[in-house]
Parts: structure tokens; sequence; C-alpha cells
């Protein structure tokens, strides 16, 4: 069962481990031992055989803390062609700059409870050196030669002198400015050198998206070859190879946002397929997705294999962000998994908006027959997937889990009472899961937020965009964003904290931070900036450096790239020209004025039949009206030029529309609108209704008969089978 796979799955992470403040020194040599991927410090390895050390900004010195002297920072590596070559060796000790002492400790362990990242000497030391680059680029390191306090010297680096970071950087800085510039250059070079970025999904993704970003035309060849491949690729839910899930998020966040810069029409298949896998390949009781699509787990369980791993919320929150952005491009997404992992951030925020390492569940439990028959045992094809029919043919059946014996055993009561609603999933044998209709209530005010920091802020950063992206105007959505901001803003001293890939969570984390109030975010900026000078190479882009989680993995994902990457994005807020930094949203919901490209030609609806579904969308639109459900979608209607809402369906049936530019409203018959108009109206009803299946069929006809057979296709799959079948027979 999955619910005991994540378990299983979090003891091994967690073994070894006796709490919380795991020093990161005290595992072994990790990580000073760990050996670093990429051509760039290759050197190393090559000098030392391992050593993933910190970078000491520009001067090319890589150094480690010791438990003997953690207020000072002890070389371990000097570059050749570096301002310290010659100059500083390996077990100098550097106990001060400028006539400055580094007096502040490092504080050793695992997370940012309390604490800050690299914090005490690696924090110092980069004051230390921004002061120097503000001036004449003189640094003059107090030394240790040998770590011999009795042979205390003075040397004299110079260094580039590039000036200080403004107190609003990024905004008006014109150190920041020429930094992204750089940065930029570096990952085109490193593309044309190599003809690739690393292979790892994040690392790639990161660096489209930062030269994306840039707004510079003088990457548009570069990014259009790189484009060209993805309008090929094509998901598979059943998919068992690799970590394919993870593609999902940063292959929609890099399409759509591609998408909205150059209308590439070429991406649609690829996005119609990755809707699919978007819309089958979630976990069902949480919301999150595994490194796997769900079905492709449950099947190889099925078929004898291992459990394998348990849902995540990170890739929960790039799949949203991902699904946001589709959104807000007028493109097809799949509604449902979008609502739900929205649900799953609703119940899982804590008082500080962190949300852990996977999704909190909703009540789920597995059944099966109490006598099966032979027929009741499905195909393996069909496990993972929806059950058509629901409960619907289990005749009496047994709970398999949870049972009362488990501690997370939790009342099983609403299955009987609620059978009707519930979600049925196919698993190996006979066996169902059967998944809970819950629906958290949505915030009606502000969030207080608690003035804490988040552990792991990616998983928050991504929320708060995702959220902030595709909330279509919903006050309840902003209200998420804006407290997952606060708290991502909150999170500074955990920058390098981040589980797993410890720059994922710098990137998300960060983006997110953006989205908060000034203060806030000029925080969070003031507290990231040692990093910005730090882990800043003297030949060119970041250095990744080791993160403070016992699982830190960066070093294998290419030493420069990724780091270069996360870096240029985060500046790139100040240009603001795609939408994860900040780029102005449509002034339309996209779900409710979008140019879809349609795929097929439509079928041909009887008259009767749309007649009825008129009226049936008529009496919906009056309805929502009646209990003031009805929210600003702007829409530009066939009767007017300008952009328009639904503000009311009065007594009479007349709808009133007003202007989104001023106050002029006006009325109108029903019968009065177009086809095509009553399609938009039937988007506006889905976005009020996401998980009302009637709703769903609805709007997939309207989409269909007016050409938008992409849109049509994906509400058609958010409907189900049973509903879908019925309507085939409204066509000719």
């Amino acid at each position: 069962m999955k619910k005991l796979t994540r378990f299983f799955a979090w003891l091994t992470l967690c073994a070894g481990i006796p709490h919380v403040a795991q020093a990161v020194n005290e595992k072994g040599e990790w990580p000073w031992n760990e050996k670093l991927h990429g051509w760039h410090d290759r050197e190393v390895a090559e000098a030392l055989g391992a050593g993933w050390f910190l970078n000491v900004g520009p001067t090319g010195l890589r150094a480690r803390i010791t438990h003997e002297h953690p207020q000072y920072l002890t070389v371990k590596y000097v570059f050749k062609k570096s301002p310290a070559h010659g100059l500083i060796q390996i077990n100098d000790i550097i106990v001060g700059v400028n006539g400055k002492r580094l007096t502040v400790p490092h504080t050793f362990g695992r997370g940012s409870r309390g604490r800050s990242t690299w914090d005490g000497p690696m924090v110092d030391m980069a004051k230390l050196i921004e002061d120097s680059q503000g001036k004449d680029g003189k640094l003059d390191l107090i030394v240790w030669p040998g770590g011999a306090k009795s042979a205390e010297k003075i040397v004299a680096l110079q260094i580039p002198a590039i000036g200080r970071f403004s107190p609003t950087w990024p905004f008006d800085c014109p150190r920041s400015d020429k930094l992204m510039v750089d940065l930029c250059d570096f990952l085109a070079d490193e593309y044309k050198r190599a003809g690739k970025f690393e292979s790892q999904v994040q690392t790639h993704s990161a660096a489209v998206l930062a030269l994306m970003a840039s707004g510079d035309k003088k990457y548009d060849s570069l990014l259009r070859g790189i484009m060209s491949s993805y309008g090929s690729k094509r998901y598979d839910p059943n998919s068992p190879v690799g970590y394919p899930a993870w593609s999902y998020g940063y292959d929609g966040i890099v399409m759509a946002e591609y998408y909205r810069l150059h209308k590439d029409r070429s991406l649609l298949p690829a996005i119609e397929s990755l809707n699919r896998c978007l819309e089958l390949g979630q976990t069902p009781d949480s919301g999150g997705y595994s490194h796997k699509p769900f079905p492709a787990i449950q099947q190889r369980v099925a078929s004898g294999g291992p459990k394998g791993y348990g849902d995540m919320a990170m890739p929960g929150g790039l799949t949203m962000l991902a699904m946001s952005l589709l959104k807000e491009n007028g493109l097809t997404y799949p509604v449902g998994p979008h609502e739900r992992i929205h649900q799953s951030y609703l119940c899982s925020m804590n008082a500080s908006g962190a949300v852990d390492y996977g999704f909190k569940d909703w009540d789920h439990a597995v059944v099966e027959p109490v006598s099966p028959k032979s027929t009741d045992k499905v195909k393996l094809e069909d496990v993972g997937y929806l059950c058509p029919d629901g409960m619907a043919g289990i005749g009496e059946y047994k709970i398999v889990w949870p049972t009362k014996a488990d501690p997370r055993y939790r009342p099983t009561d609403w299955l009987e009472k609620e059978k009707a609603k519930n979600r049925v999933y196919t698993l190996g044998g006979t066996q169902r899961m059967v998944i809970r209709d819950m629906t958290m209530a949505e915030p009606k005010k502000p969030y207080n937020h608690d003035g804490n920091a988040c552990d792991h802020f990616g998983r928050t950063g991504v929320g708060a965009l995702a959220h902030s992206i595709g909330g279509g105007g919903r006050e309840s959505w902003g209200y998420v964003a804006d407290f997952l901001a606060t708290g991502a803003a909150k999170s500074s001293k955990g920058l390098l904290d981040g589980h797993a890939s410890t720059h994922i969570h710098v990137l998300w984390g960060s983006l997110g931070a953006a989205l908060a109030k000034e203060k806030d975010y000029r925080e969070f900026m003031d507290g990231i900036k040692w990093w910005f000078i730090m882990a800043q190479a003297h030949d060119g882009g970041f250095v990744v450096m080791p993160g403070r989680d016992y699982a830190s993995t960066d070093h294998v994902y290419g030493t420069r790239n990724f780091p270069t990457a996360c870096a240029a994005l985060i500046l790139s807020v100040k240009k603001k020209h795609i939408l994860i930094t900040g780029a102005s949203r449509s002034p339309e919901v996209a779900a409710a004025d979008g140019k879809l490209i349609p795929s097929t030609q439509p079928r041909r609806i009887r008259a009767a039949a749309l007649t009825q579904l008129g009226e049936e969308l008529h009496q919906d639109l009056a309805e929502l009206s009646k209990a003031q459900l009805l929210k600003p979608w702007p829409m530009t209607l066939s009767t007017s030029t300008e952009k328009m809402w639904l503000a009311a369906v009065e007594a009479d049936g007349k709808l009133t529309f007003k202007n989104t530019s001023g106050n002029q409203s006006s009325s109108v018959e029903f019968s009065a609108l177009s086809t095509a108009d009553h399609a938009l109206l039937s988007r506006l009803v889905v976005s009020l209704r996401p998980t009302n299946p009637e709703a769903q069929i609805m709007a997939a006809v309207y989409q269909e008969i007016t050409g938008q057979q992409e849109a049509a296709n994906q509400y058609y799959r958010n409907a189900g089978p049973t509903l879908r079948k019925i309507c085939d027979a409204w066509f000719e």
C-alpha cells in the first residue's frame, strides 16, 4: 500500500539520524570528501581525489570550517590562474580581512531551526570582500600559514573592483545588472561548448528559464534550438524508467513560459500529452507526486515488484505551478489535479507557511470484495487508474487498510455514508483504493503569519508562485499566495538547508519570496547577499556549495550551471520578463478567454441537445448568481469589443455584465449571446465549480462545438468516462 510506502521511505532516509541537530561535520568527512562533477572544478578532483569545499568568492580559494577553528576558514584548495595562486597555500587559515578579525563561529547542524546556513566566517567574509569590491579591489587576508598562529602574516590579493550591491538590489543596482548579463552569457557559452546543459531536469530547466528571463534577444536562436526538442516529447503515465514525474513540473513550466513569449504551436501536442500525465500520474490520496507516476508504481507492485518511493510535496508544487502557467496562457490544463494540489496546500501548511516532505493525506482506505470472483481481478494495464463505476460492483467488501491496530488509524465510517462521492482506484488483484471526497474551507481573510522561517522553503516558494499565477482572481488563492510568499521571505537563514537538491530550494524559495511585501523581501535579499558574494567564482559563474541537509546532492548535478542559473533567475525579477519572475498577468482570466488551436474537426451537436445545454448553463449561472458566488472573470463577448464580466443574473433571466475598465453595466438576453459566448460562460461555471463533473462535461461540449478541441479533451477527461459516454449521444 502507498500509505506504508511513504512511511518506510521516511524511515530509510532518517536511519542514523538521532536528532535534528545532526552536525554536518560529524557525518564522517561529509561533505568535504565528496567529489564535484563538472569540468570547471575538475582540477580539484585531479589534485586531491575529492573535495566539496566552500567557495571563497572571487579569490580562487576553497575552504572548510573545522571544529578546531569554527570562526575561521581553513584553505583546502587554491585554483591555478586565480588571485590567490602562489600567495595562499593549502592548510593556511584565514582569520581576518582588511584589518578585521573573523570572530563569529559557525553553528554546526542540519536544518534552519534557530540557525543560519553557512553562518559565521562565510557570512562575515562576504561583508569584507564586498568592502574591497566597492573600493579598489585590494583584499588583505590575515593568514596563519599552515595553521601556525605564531607565523601570522598579511597576504594581499587583488580582486575585481566591481562595486557594492545597492541597498535595493537587484533593482537599481549596476552590480546586479552586470552580474546578470555575465551569468547568462556564462550559461550560453556553456551550452555552446558542450552542446547541452547537464541532463538532470532541474539543471537544464533552470538554465533555459534563466536565458528566457533575461529578455535578451541574443539568446533567441539558442533557445529556439533547445525548445525544438520539446514539441516531440510524449509522457507516459505507465513509465517506470528513472524519475519521470519530476519532468512533469519542469517541462510544463518551461513550455508554458516559452509559449507565452513566442506562441509556438509546435509545443501543443507535447502539452496535451503532459496534461494527461499530470492528471493520471498524481498520487490520489494526497495530491503530490512520487519520482514515478502513480499507475507505474502500482503496476510494479501488482507485478510483485518493490513498492518504491512515497509521494512528495516538492514535485507537487512544481506541477501545480506548471498547471497555473498553462492556465494563465489560455492553454488546456488539468483542472481537477490543479484544484487538488491547492487543497493539499490548504491542509498541509503550518503557521509559518512551511510544508512537510509530503502533503497530508486525505482520508482513504484499501478494500477488497469479501468473496472475490475471478472477474473482479483487474488487468495490469488498468492498475493505478480511476474506476469509472466507483464502488459499484464491489459488493460486500472488507477493509484491508487501515485497521484499528495501526497507530495511524482514522475512522472509516465515511466509506458507506459517502460511497456515491468517493473516488476509487484500482490496485493489484481485487483491491481498490477509496479516496474520500474532502474539501478544505477556503480562507475568507488574510492569514496571520507567525514570523518564523520555513524549513526547506522551496516547497513554500513554489506554492506561492503557483497560487499567485493560477488563482484566476480567486481571493482565497491570493491569501494563500501572500501567506506562502511571506513564509519564503522569512527563510533566508535556511538558504542552503533544503533537502536533497539544495538549489531547488534556493531557486523556488527565492522566487516565491519576491512576491512578498517589500519589507519582507528586502530582509530576504539582504539575508542571502553573502551567498551572491561567496558563491561567485573567480573564473565565471557560481559554484555549487554544500548544503546543510544530510541528503544534499547538488555536487552531482554540475558544479556551475545549476547555481549560476539559480542566481540569474533570482536577479531577473528586476526584468519581469517571464511569469515566474514577475511578468504582468493577462488582464483576463486565461481559462475564460484563451485562444486555443483546434486539433480536429468538431462533431455536430443535435439541435435539441444544444437547446437543452443552453438551458442548463443558464440555470447554473442563475444559481451561482443567487448564491452570490460570481467573481470577476473578464471575457470578450461577441456583442462587445471591450472586456466584460458577468455580475448577476436578474430575476427576469437577463444577464448583467460590467465593464472591466469602469462601472458601466449592460443587460442582455441569454438567447442573444452566441454559442462562443456560451462556451466562455461554461468555463466560468467550471472555475467556480471545479470539482463538479456536470460542469466539466458542459464545458467540454461547448469547447468542442466551438472548435477548441484541446480544451474539450481536457474537460472530457476531468468529467470521466461515464459522462463522456452519455454525452456522445448528443452528437450527430
